[in-house]
């Protein structure tokens, strides 16, 4: 495979699981759905050998002003130790980024 080869393929591969994201979303809509109309069970089932569970989401937190002012002060004093080289920076593993076109 040469070059634009490759790259026709892979435009092609991440179109197709852009479509199937899409499609999926779609059908974890329907999934919604059918658990709301009480046509399977959110407690957990499965189908076919695949476990199918619902969960209610992550929790997530809201801090007190004092606690996002010292988040605040903590951000601050990581940024200065990066500006006088204190902080020791890495790298991690390399990765390609590839993008759709904008329409």
């Amino acid at each position: 495979m040469d070059a634009d080869q490759l790259l026709d393929y892979l435009i092609e591969v991440r179109t197709a699981m852009a479509h199937l994201k899409a499609t999926d979303e779609a059908l974890l809509d329907r999934l919604d759905q059918l658990a709301e109309a009480g046509e399977i069970d959110r407690g957990g089932f499965s189908h076919n050998d695949w476990a199918f569970s619902w969960s209610a989401g992550r929790r997530s937190w809201k801090y007190p002003a004092a606690v996002t002012g010292l988040e605040a002060q903590l951000k601050q004093a990581k940024r200065a130790s990066e500006a006088d080289g204190s902080a020791t920076a890495t790298t991690g593993a390399p990765y390609w980024t590839i993008r759709e076109p904008r329409q």
